[in-house]
């Protein structure tokens, strides 16, 4: 009654309406996801090579690391850089100068190639550049180090970073990516909604927050590089993605980084959902993987946002994407996963979304 009177009466009906989108159409339309190609009726011999790769067990491979560490052989690399340096300055008149511009420069190549590392959609791998070129510098400074503290190679280092805006974007897109894959590796308060021989459901209620997660994950027969051309053409996505009624790009960075406003059909009586996601690629194939990092924003700083339309509701996406992971020549391991607030007060516990 009390939802009536505040206008909110398409609540009554949610729990029916929840009810009616997990039968008929959530797990279904989920699943096409990861059933691309299966249509096909495959020939004797493919079926064979097919059940003998199915009984094959596979690992999937280590976790991206959250602390890259320095190694042995990179911190040799690192040392005979700076000796090259130091030799290259001799014509400098103090050890000082010398230190200093044998640093300046070792600093100033590692974080070309981390840009270039960014550039090339490898965030991972420009994240552990500066990470082990940090580790390298204090391990240096902690044997010897004659430079004063005010043009110390942390202190230069920082200028340096400073004074470019990508080492920001570095370090910013680098930990969202991490915040996606520690939520999705993360085995705790996942319940099963669907297992099956291929493709596995989970959901959960946030603690303390009023976000809801879910993931679905499995082998798909189709090799990874078939799969990323269809998450580009995000026109498509209504034609494969659950419950989506539109998605159109409004901003694209690069080739793997697009802004997109998409509409999520409801069941009756609920609103519309509505949202607007800044996605980006990463190729994380120094780890084996494709990673796609994901969430809703409410401004940004070349495209109009807007307010949202009175028939629709916006959600919120704190963080969500895929996980793609080659498994031999011929078949994907996919994961999805989102963790979003659909603005929904009441989500009765007997409904597993």
């Amino acid at each position: 009654i009390r939802w009536v009177k505040e206008g909110e009466r398409r609540l009554l009906f949610c729990g029916v309406g929840l009810l009616f989108l997990k039968n008929t159409r959530m797990f279904r339309s989920l699943s096409r996801i990861l059933r691309i190609g299966e249509e096909t009726e495959p020939t004797s011999d493919s079926k064979k090579h097919s059940d003998a790769e199915e009984e094959h067990e596979f690992e999937l491979p280590c976790p991206v690391p959250e602390i890259f560490t320095l190694t042995e052989q990179e911190d040799q690399r690192f040392r005979e850089k700076l000796a090259s340096n130091a030799k290259a300055a001799e014509g400098k008149e103090k050890t000082v100068e010398q230190e200093e511009h044998a640093f300046r420069k070792v600093i100033e190549e590692e974080l070309a190639y981390a840009a270039q590392d960014h550039k090339d959609d490898k965030i991972f791998l420009a994240s552990s550049r500066i990470q082990k070129l940090r580790q390298f510098i204090r391990t240096h400074k902690s044997e010897k180090s004659t430079v004063a503290k005010s043009c110390s190679p942390l202190a230069i280092l920082q200028k340096m970073m400073d004074s470019n805006p990508i080492f920001k974007e570095i370090i910013a897109e680098s930990e969202r990516a991490r915040k996606f894959l520690r939520k999705l590796e993360l085995e705790e308060g996942w319940e099963v909604s669907h297992r099956g021989k291929k493709i596995s459901s989970f959901w959960k209620e946030e603690k303390d927050s009023e976000t809801y997660s879910f993931k679905v994950m499995g082998v798909v027969g189709n090799p990874m590089l078939n799969l990323i051309p269809l998450l580009l053409e995000t026109d498509l996505y209504p034609n494969w993605f659950p419950m989506m009624a539109s998605a159109e790009e409004v901003f694209s960075g690069s080739r793997f980084h697009k802004v997109v406003k998409s509409t999520m059909k409801m069941p009756f009586p609920l609103r519309i959902r509505e949202c607007i996601i800044d996605g980006k690629g990463y190729d994380v194939m120094e780890h084996n993987r494709v990673v796609i990092s994901s969430h809703s924003i409410s401004e940004h700083p070349k495209v109009n946002i807007g307010k949202c339309p009175e028939d629709r509701v916006r959600v919120d996406i704190s963080v969500g994407g895929f996980e793609l992971i080659p498994v031999g020549n011929k078949r994907t391991h996919v994961t999805v996963m989102f963790n979003l607030n659909p603005h929904i007060p009441y989500l009765p516990r007997c409904i597993d979304v």
